[in-house]
């Protein structure tokens, strides 16, 4: 099983637990990308969509 599908795997079951998440599989990249100014796009960009989620979930208050 690769990273990818154990990752939707994991975000399934939390589905079926009615946990909230989000999942983002960005292609071309792999694990470990971190916060870096030379990200592509649009991988550059989850730091502003995890915040989002956060945000909804009412943690950022």
């Amino acid at each position: 099983m690769d990273v990818s599908q154990g990752l939707a795997e994991f975000y399934l079951a939390l589905a079926r637990l009615h946990v909230s998440a989000e999942l983002h599989i960005f292609a071309g990249i792999g694990h470990g990308f971190g916060i870096r100014s030379s990200n592509p796009k649009p991988v550059a960009d989850w730091p502003e969509l995890f915040l989002e989620w956060m945000n909804g979930q009412g943690l950022l208050k």
